[in-house]
């Protein structure tokens, strides 16, 4: 009994293969069809909110919806940068910028963002969950869990929270969340372990309720994969935590491309491009994405050579 129900499951694998061609071609149909009948996402006037707005990827995603036109609400923990900010939008062309302090690692922070918003302008547009931090360390190096607490607090419950308080604001206006997550949510990095872990559990999280959104009001999610960027976060890495051969691109790049795709209403965006192939390896080979970790970042070739 057991092997009949395994050879049915490799002929229904098998025959959902043949499918994928026609999935890929009505999935294009789809995309497509939606971007012309609703067109692009129109950011000025719309109400945007920033979370982690006051450097980095963040600090840029908000001077693209800036200079696009948006009323801004930015958040972060350091306000004298986010009163930064909010001066330069204004400069580059948004119809307002307020600031709210907060520490996305605490609910009733999350909560106090959301209502400010729609107080201050009377709705919500578009969410963006971009805030994040992390440690850099072995985990077996730490002496205890609550090390790496902050970090699931901020990089995981820092998107769930802002979202569960958005969501009845996003579904009234038809909205959109925008959320940064990271290659590193499918590629298997030392050092990062909640990190990494953060950033594949918000990646389902979303996926999950976009699923859900489309049952009742929809609401536009898209996610954002950056690989290597210039931010506080990469420069504060130790040194031989990331080589620094590897290309890297500007906050600002990696920004203006988000904020392109979110507009487009595309569901993932990759910056830049070529890091998709690390995908490809993650499902085809992934011991190559064991290996390589290995051999460029911990340089540890005795016991590379002894699992080969």
């Amino acid at each position: 009994m057991v092997r009949i129900v395994m050879v049915i499951g490799w002929l229904l694998g098998a025959l959902l293969l043949t499918f994928i061609p026609s999935a890929y071609t009505l999935s294009g149909f789809i995309r497509r069809w939606t971007r012309f009948f609703k067109g692009p996402i129109v950011s000025r006037g719309k109400v945007v909110v920033v979370t982690g707005a006051s450097s980095g990827i963040g600090r840029q995603i908000a001077l693209e919806y800036g200079r696009r036109g948006a009323k801004l609400v930015l958040v972060a923990r350091r306000e004298h940068l986010l009163r930064e900010v909010a001066e330069l939008c204004k400069e580059r062309g948004a119809e307002d910028a307020k600031i709210v302090p907060a520490d996305l690692s605490r609910e009733e922070d999350c909560k106090k963002m959301i209502n400010f918003t729609v107080t201050t302008f009377g709705r919500l547009d578009i969410l963006v969950n971009n805030a994040g931090t992390t440690i850099s360390r072995f985990f077996e190096d730490a002496e205890s869990p609550s090390e790496f607490r902050y970090v699931m607090n901020v990089d995981f419950w820092g998107n769930i929270h802002p979202t569960l308080h958005a969501l009845k604001h996003l579904q009234r206006t038809k909205g959109q969340i925008v959320v940064t997550s990271s290659v590193a949510a499918y590629i298997p990095y030392p050092y990062l372990t909640f990190y990494t872990a953060a950033k594949g559990a918000i990646v389902n999280f979303y996926d999950t309720l976009r699923v859900e959104s489309l049952l009742r009001k929809e609401v536009g999610i898209t996610l954002a994969f950056p690989g290597f960027v210039k931010t506080e976060l990469t420069e504060k890495e130790p040194p031989g935590h990331i080589p620094r051969w590897w290309p890297m691109i500007s906050a600002e790049t990696a920004a203006i491309a988000i904020v392109e795709a979110a507009s487009e209403r595309k569901r993932y965006v990759i910056v830049p491009g070529w890091y998709i192939t690390s995908l490809f390896y993650r499902i085809f080979a992934p011991e190559v994405l064991t290996w390589l970790p290995q051999l460029l970042i911990l340089k540890r070739w005795k016991t590379f050579l002894q699992k080969v």
